[in-house]
């Protein structure tokens, strides 16, 4: 069965944004109005960040059981997932971020999953999902040692969640250093198919330039999660290849000076009647998480755009 969440990536615009309370339950409570009970949170680090650490969770809820009944109150039943990329810095593990294609870095970054995981098991969450590989731009395409070493780093990872009875999937982005889908073909014979799946990305795919429908119908067997949001347009220029394309391409615009690369659902690239035609002829019985990612402010005039879309188009589809 299908089960459908919200992101809340998009109310954190800055360090100091969504940092309290009343933001909380401000943005909870414009998901719940727009028809959505489940939530994926994103991991975080400091006490800027107080949703996105276990410990800031009970400092500011006082128990895993309140934070739950407190959600609860605003409309929110249920914690689907929770995303989080090694290659963010983190004060609590004392780090600048997290390389899972060294090995050298290996043990640290399955502690700073595991807190997360142990998390997840604890308020019902079903889902760790994980930024794959770092962007092509800090090591170009990946050598067989380095795609070897992020392999050996996620099974360690997807044993470990699997045995807290959460599951882990890897997100490949639009900057990650594999990018055909031959080379994710043979990368993921690396990986246990038990205990590691897949998490597709309509918009990254899109903006790397894949058709998302043939890319699901070659990997469908291994997704396991899905992210929701319309792409405005493709790096058809290469330009993730850049040192600093995280900023340069996807924050800047890259030499196009592309104002938004994701868009609400039905606004851009995706062709939805085929990605969501294909869900359905292969009874696809996973989380479905819609985001608004990065979207103009007001970020509930989005999240309204998209609740329709769903409502009216996306379910439809699936009928």
């Amino acid at each position: 069965m299908i089960k459908w969440g919200y992101a809340i990536n998009q109310w954190k615009a800055g360090f100091t944004g969504f940092a309290r309370l009343e933001h909380h339950e401000r943005a909870l409570k414009v998901t719940s109005a727009c028809g959505f009970d489940a939530i994926e949170l994103s991991a975080g680090t400091g006490r800027w960040d107080p949703m996105g650490r276990p410990e800031n969770v009970l400092i500011n809820f006082g128990s895993v059981d309140h934070f739950k009944l407190t959600l609860r109150d605003w409309g929110i039943h249920r914690i689907s997932s929770l995303f989080f990329d090694p290659l963010q810095m983190s004060f609590e593990e004392l780090h600048h971020g997290l390389d899972c294609t060294d090995p050298a870095q290996h043990a640290l970054l399955l502690q700073q999953a595991e807190v997360f995981a142990r998390f997840l098991a604890e308020i019902g969450g079903e889902v760790l999902v994980v930024r794959a590989l770092p962007p092509y731009g800090r090591h170009g395409g990946l050598s067989a040692e380095r795609q070897a070493a992020a392999a050996a780093c996620w099974n360690a990872v997807g044993a470990m969640t699997a045995a807290l009875g959460v599951k882990t999937v890897l997100h490949l982005d639009a900057l990650s250093a594999l990018r055909s889908m031959d080379e994710v073909e043979a990368w993921l014979q690396q990986l246990d198919p038990a205990t590691v799946g897949l998490a597709l990305d309509t918009a990254e795919l899109t903006i790397a330039g894949h058709d998302v429908t043939a890319w699901y119908r070659r990997f469908q067997a291994r997704v396991w999660h899905i992210h929701l949001k319309d792409a405005l347009a493709v790096d058809t220029d290469g330009e993730y290849r850049a040192p600093n394309a995280e900023r340069a391409l996807m924050l800047a615009g890259g030499q196009r000076g592309v104002q938004r690369w994701f868009g609400e659902l039905g606004s851009g690239l995706v062709d939805w009647t085929a990605f969501m035609t294909a869900l359905r002829e292969t009874g696809y019985a996973g989380w479905l998480i819609v985001e608004s990612d990065k979207g103009p402010a007001p970020q509930a005039a989005a999240m309204m755009h998209n609740a329709w879309t769903v409502r009216h188009v996306l379910q439809p589809l699936l009928a």
